[in-house]
């Protein structure tokens, strides 16, 4: 089963996709972007915009996407990492010379 989604396609006036909106994603998160395609695959010359289906986008992306799985779950690790160290982080202010911790504000 592919990690893979496209949100949008994107065509031009003869229906000949473009580019692709897709999203790579696993149980820690997920990354988006846009691929525009370097030439529109011979495929999407002769497959109707109609009978695009997600497995056929998705094949098209896998074809011509620069990144792997593996690169995509080594950078949603890091982000993952550094927003559970940003939120382990405590401030504390100055107060009269000496830093206390601040008090977190209730919600």
């Amino acid at each position: 089963m592919s990690n893979y989604s496209i949100t949008n396609l994107i065509a031009d006036p003869k229906g000949v996709v473009v580019a692709l909106d897709w999203v790579y994603t696993n149980a820690d998160g997920s990354v988006s972007n846009q691929l525009r395609l370097a030439e529109p695959l011979d495929v999407t010359k002769i497959t109707p915009i109609g009978e695009v289906t997600e497995a056929v986008a998705v094949t098209w992306l896998e074809a011509q996407l620069g990144n792997t799985a593996e690169e995509f779950d080594a950078a949603i690790a890091k982000r993952k990492e550094e927003q559970e160290y940003a939120d382990s982080l405590s401030a504390y202010v100055n107060n009269a010379g000496n830093f206390e911790l601040a008090e977190e504000p209730v919600a």
